[in-house]
């Protein structure tokens, strides 16, 4: 069984990394083998789908392995809420088709052994130039009773093997500031509630998101994804 992870796709613009991977490493996977897209899934967007996010899920479901995803601040959060709701690997989740899943917040799964702790959502920081329940959801950060749900979580968990989610902890954000200048991601209340409730509570081997839209995959234990795949050593 392998693991692979990577960054946003965003509907159709940014699919191209997965174009690749299905090209190269991943010819040789199986259902049971599976690639993990680190929120900005954005290919559950328009009711009913559009001709090119209908043929794209079909062509993630013609693939060899299962696709997951975590849910980012760029999603039709109506439409995921609204798929039913299964049990799969001891966690929920919601199948957008059979080997195409969604990770629901404050979720722990078990893959070949290992603990996957997710919390999707993230602020979009261009949301007052977007179209409410259109082009934007406000379900893109958690609400007080998921918060509340992901905060039981972890402390009947105490430790997992990864935590996979959109955006980092503050505390990501405050070292990118101190190594690049320039850099101009934005914390906030979302990212500052990570660093409390999950960043200062969970023990955790290492720490995947998306967002920022560049790779840092070496930057352990928090490992930034976006057009790089990794994929994670065997258990």
């Amino acid at each position: 069984m392998a693991v692979f992870l990577t960054g946003d796709i965003h509907g159709e613009l940014d699919i191209a990394k997965v174009d690749d991977f299905s090209r190269g490493d991943g010819q040789a996977l199986t259902s049971d083998d599976y690639l993990i897209i680190l929120g900005d899934f954005g290919l559950v967007w328009t009711d009913p789908s559009s001709e090119g996010e209908a043929a794209r899920l079909d062509w993630l479901e013609a693939q060899p392995w299962t696709t997951l995803f975590v849910d980012g601040n760029h999603e039709n959060s109506d439409l995921l809420d609204a798929l039913p709701v299964e049990k799969w690997a001891g966690g929920r989740v919601h199948r957008v088709r059979e080997h195409v899943l969604h990770l629901m917040r404050g979720e722990a799964f078990v893959i070949d052994g290992l603990t996957f702790f997710v919390v999707g959502g993230a602020y979009s920081i261009d949301r007052e130039w977007r179209t409410p329940h259109r082009t934007w959801w406000p379900q893109e950060v958690p609400s007080a009773e998921e918060r509340a749900y992901v905060d039981r979580r972890v402390r009947e968990l105490g430790s997992v093997d990864y935590v996979l989610t959109h955006c980092p902890p503050t505390g990501c954000y405050r070292r990118y500031r101190a190594r690049w200048s320039g850099f101009w991601g934005p914390s906030d209340e979302w990212t500052d509630w990570l660093e409390e409730h999950v960043e200062g509570k969970l023990r955790y081997r290492r720490w995947f998101y998306g967002h920022l839209h560049f790779d840092l995959p070496d930057d352990e234990p928090h490992t930034l994804l976006f057009n790089h795949v990794l994929r994670l050593p065997e258990a």
